[in-house]
């Protein structure tokens, strides 16, 4: 498995932020989240989770345009942070995050983020959020979409069938097992916006990264390849991330 980008393991911080104006609905957000984590001392949502290296093998096809990184066949190293969203106690069914940072996606420096929560792969249900209690329990999804090439699509993740699920302990102790196996991995896909997901490539997980890693700021606007997140969620997002990014601690 390929190893994690940057000085001492922790990836690199990087790739393209398209600023979009923050709208009123932005800045509130972005003020609550902000206070949550100064409160946590941490970030508001996805506080818990577990950072691994990774590896995206891309075949392309379906509605991502071949300029985008899902859209022509290559293959990247990639940081992914598996995450409880509300940080419920261990063992409860939560919102469960998968970040994924694809590195020099478009040249040095220039990472693809997607960050994705629990859902299904159904028209319509991959715009919500749905509850899981393991983290290869449901498929992934962006919810906001995206734009290329005239397209609009959502950007997901897919349990594959022959991956290992280990049982007992809470879902970041099931993930441990299956990617000390060297064979967990998803498949990712992307979807019109009434559609549902067809899988374009793979991502394989690897080696669990440094606690270092943690302190990675994804966003969903580090994007290239005329590949961008349009709508007023993302446009809310644009402004909150950094706002709420701004009030936890970097380690």
């Amino acid at each position: 498995m390929s190893g994690v980008g940057g000085a001492n393991g922790v990836p690199r911080e990087g790739g393209r932020i398209r600023r979009l104006a923050a709208p009123p609905a932005g800045i509130a957000v972005g003020a609550v989240l902000a206070g949550v984590a100064r409160v946590r001392r941490s970030r508001p949502v996805h506080p818990e989770g577990a950072v691994y290296a990774g590896r995206l093998v891309v075949h392309g096809s379906g509605d991502a345009p071949e300029a985008t990184v899902l859209g022509r066949a290559a293959e990247y190293r990639a940081v992914v942070r598996f995450s409880r969203s509300l940080g419920l106690p261990r063992g409860l069914p939560d919102l469960l995050g998968m970040a994924i940072r694809v590195e020099d996606a478009y040249g040095p420096g220039e990472h693809q983020d997607f960050l994705l929560v629990t859902s299904a792969d159904l028209p319509v249900v991959h715009h919500v959020f749905l509850p899981a209690g393991d983290v290869q329990q449901r498929p992934y999804t962006s919810a906001a979409p995206y734009r290329a090439g005239g397209r609009r699509f959502v950007v997901g993740a897919l349990p594959r069938e022959d991956s290992p699920r280990p049982e007992g302990g809470d879902e970041l102790e099931r993930l441990a097992g299956a990617a000390a196996t060297g064979r967990l991995g998803f498949d990712i896909g992307v979807a019109r916006l009434m559609g549902r997901f067809e899988v374009v490539g793979r991502l394989e997980i690897g080696r669990r990264v440094p606690p270092a890693a943690e302190a990675i700021r994804f966003h969903p606007a580090n994007c290239g390849g005329g590949l961008e997140p349009f709508g007023m969620i993302n446009r809310m997002r644009d402004f909150a991330y950094p706002a709420s990014q701004r009030a936890w601690p970097a380690g």
